[in-house]
């Protein structure tokens, strides 16, 4: 067993052949070389494999491994987590870019600052080539010393989850249940990494990000997002706005912090499922459809 790195990368793929090469290649010119890239194939069915398999030839910190099924995107996400033996942990889309400096920088900042568990640098969005790419102007940055306060913070000016995609102490990760399987399960993760530190904003744009209707969530309809969820489809799909409010309250209720500070941080969370109460009404909508024979919303 060779020496533990000191930074994990890990890149969950599925059908990722047309991108892949691009962002590993981002990945392993970086400055600070002292990381581990750990990649799961979530039973790819294009020539996901053979791209990576090309790449590892030329560079040893490559670990692949194949899911015999696909699992869905968040199980994988998290599955790559847990395989990671560093200090630090980086998510990678198999699209996305990063500048070279990316690590390096990142790094250097979390080391600095002790009280921060999440580092990231502000983001530029791109289609096709990052030869033209588009400033994101709201990348989060979270200084606030109140746990409470700092997952308000969260929840009011959340976006895009680029954040996601930083440098993250790998002790932090540890103490959540990373990204569940349900719809939202990332920002629920980011929600409770907040409640344990601070999230620090570099401002330099050493992150790109696809924005591709192949890539990025946000951009796909319902159905395709559910088949990114969910390959196969099973009660597991149902009350997805309950597992998510239900897994606000599990990360304020397990989060360290002094008891008025979890009363303010649980409040927050009632909060938050009073104002979306109706997502919660479609839920019930959504088992009746189900168990009827019909298709969830």
């Amino acid at each position: 067993m060779t020496k533990p790195p000191l930074i994990s990368i890990g890149m969950p793929v599925y059908n990722g052949a047309a991108y892949i090469r691009f962002t590993l290649e981002g990945l392993l010119a970086q400055s600070f070389g002292d990381f581990e890239l750990i990649i799961s194939d979530n039973a790819s069915t294009d020539a996901t494999r053979d791209v990576i398999e090309n790449c590892m030839l030329r560079d040893a910190r490559i670990r692949y491994e194949r899911q015999p099924v696909n699992i869905g995107v968040n199980p994988n996400s998290s599955h790559v987590m847990r395989r990671a033996r560093g200090e630090f942990f980086k998510w990678s889309s198999s699209s996305d870019w990063c500048a070279p400096n990316f690590l390096e920088r990142c790094l250097n900042e979390l080391l600095a600052h002790d009280d921060a568990v999440l580092v990231a640098p502000r983001t530029r969005l791109f289609q096709d080539t990052p030869s033209k790419p588009q400033d994101y102007e709201f990348d989060v940055e979270i200084l606030d010393d109140a746990p409470s306060a700092r997952l308000a913070r969260l929840h009011s000016t959340l976006t895009l989850n680029n954040a996601l995609s930083g440098l993250i102490r790998m002790s932090a990760l540890r103490r959540t249940r990373l990204v569940e399987a349900y719809r939202g399960a990332d920002v629920v993760l980011m929600g409770h990494l907040a409640l344990l530190g601070k999230f620090r904003l570099l401002d330099q744009r050493l992150f790109y990000r696809r924005m591709e209707a192949a890539t990025a969530t946000v951009l796909q309809d319902p159905e395709a997002v559910r088949r990114v969820l969910y390959p196969q489809l099973s009660a597991g799909i149902l009350f997805q706005d309950s597992k998510r409010q239900l897994g606000r309250a599990r990360a304020a209720l397990a989060a360290p912090m002094p008891i008025a500070e979890r009363v303010r941080s649980l409040t927050y969370v009632a909060k938050i499922c009073y104002w979306e109460r109706k997502t919660l009404l479609e839920d019930l909508r959504d088992a009746w459809r189900y168990f009827t024979g019909g298709t969830p919303s």
